[in-house]
């Protein structure tokens, strides 16, 4: 068959329906696939994003959350200091300022795993020995909750209080100030260079 035949044969498969039906199928089929494929590789990538920014949104809150806690036991800590300076005698109001050496310390539970493997030897003289060997392992203990798994939590140790500054209007009188500068000393076991009093003027913080 020449060159010119198979052209007229080519033109014949071409315009025969049956044969340019099914062309058309398998031409749509091929972009209902293409289509397809992208929108499924979409959605992953939009699933996986998502799932990525729940997990920095978990871990924004619980840092959140952790910040909120610290703010609040400091605050407690200035409420109760002042409660009790106001009841030595002479002090009258006053108001305090604390620093804090740094955040609060949690120790988790650890799952302490201890291997002990004996192998007993014997040398060409008949004599044995025995050696022991020992593999110490140990693991955090994790445990689950709406944020996810943390570990578990057996001590939190607060924030320690490292100085003190109190305004109290009672601290001209040398007595006061040291009665003062004496409790907040045995309060939180620090030094009297630690504690500093000065007499409270007509505005204070509130």
């Amino acid at each position: 068959m020449d060159f010119k035949n198979l052209i007229k044969e080519f033109n014949r498969i071409i315009k025969d329906k049956k044969i340019s039906n099914l062309l058309a199928l398998i031409v749509i089929l091929g972009i209902i696939f293409l289509v397809t494929s992208f929108f499924i590789k979409d959605n992953k990538g939009s699933v996986n994003q998502t799932e990525g920014t729940l997990s920095v949104s978990a871990k924004e809150s619980s840092s959140n959350k952790e910040v909120e806690i610290l703010n609040e036991y400091e605050r407690e800590q200035k409420e109760q200091l002042n409660s009790i300076l106001r009841k030595i005698e002479g002090v009258g109001e006053v108001d305090t300022m604390m620093t804090f050496e740094s955040g609060e310390v949690k120790v988790p539970a650890y799952d302490n795993n201890t291997q002990t493997t004996t192998t007993e030897e014997e040398d060409s003289q008949g004599g044995k020995r025995v050696n022991e060997q020992k593999n110490d392992g140990s693991k955090v203990v994790m445990s689950s909750n709406s944020d996810g798994n943390e570990p578990f939590v057996t001590k939190v140790y607060k924030p320690k209080v490292i100085g003190v500054v109190v305004t109290a209007q009672g601290a001209n009188n040398s007595k006061v100030k040291y009665n003062i500068e004496k409790a907040v000393s045995d309060l939180y076991n620090l030094s009297f260079d630690k504690v500093n009093v000065y007499p409270m003027g007509n505005q204070h913080i509130n």
